[in-house]
């Protein structure tokens, strides 16, 4: 009998452990994160909050259009 299986490669069962391990690993740092940039940003004056996400935000959008180009330099062809 020959299995169709890349000994390279995780199995599916492996692969279902990992995922179920990282969603746990995220939620549990996940929570206490937002907890604490609730508890700072609670603590900042109600006049800086709007700005400071605005230049987030754009910081935010300004790597991802740079990761764009780059991915788009990297593969020719696909613009």
């Amino acid at each position: 009998m020959q299995i169709d299986h890349d000994p390279h490669e995780p199995s599916h069962k492996a692969l279902k452990l990992i995922a179920i391990l990282t969603a746990a690993i995220v939620l549990a740092l996940a929570v206490p994160v937002m907890f604490g940039v609730r508890w700072a940003v609670e603590l900042l004056p109600a006049d800086l909050i709007p700005p400071l996400a605005t230049l987030v935000m754009g910081l935010c959008g300004g790597f991802l259009i740079g990761r764009w180009d780059a991915l788009r330099q990297r593969t020719p062809g696909r613009d």
